[in-house]
């Protein structure tokens, strides 16, 4: 992939398994006869996440009601992305509105509900999709 795309997701109560996600990417990436391999960071707190510097869009999806832009219809080309997609349950309205007070543009992934890995994958696909061309 030649387009840099950050996605966050968070896993509450869990410590995330590092080593065994780097294997499922890794396993993907053999899969899928692709030479990118994603690098997946270290989980931090969502307050942390939302205080470091980017040089992007920002987005963030949610499923609370709401003015929503869509996603596919709203990045810029060639860019680069940060795209936060809840856990199971979706965020907090607090985190919600932390996030959109630092600069994140809460976004729609279509009308159907969708589980955190769909949603995530959703948005890889928009994103690769319209950056192909």
């Amino acid at each position: 992939m030649k387009y840099p795309l950050s996605f966050a997701s968070i896993r509450s109560g869990k410590d995330a398994k590092t080593e065994r996600l780097n294997k499922i990417i890794t396993s993907a990436v053999k899969q899928s006869i692709k030479a990118y391999h994603p690098i997946l960071n270290e989980p931090i707190a969502f307050s942390k996440l939302l205080a470091i510097p980017f040089e992007g869009q920002k987005f963030i999806a949610h499923c609370e009601p709401g003015d929503k832009i869509e996603l596919k219809e709203n990045i810029k080309p060639n860019g680069k992305y940060l795209v936060l997609i809840g856990p199971e349950g979706d965020f907090a309205p607090k985190e919600i509105d932390d996030a959109l007070h630092n600069d994140f543009k809460a976004i729609t992934l279509g009308d159907s509900r969708l589980r955190t890995e769909t949603a995530a994958l959703e948005a890889c696909f928009e994103v690769n999709f319209l950056n192909r061309y």
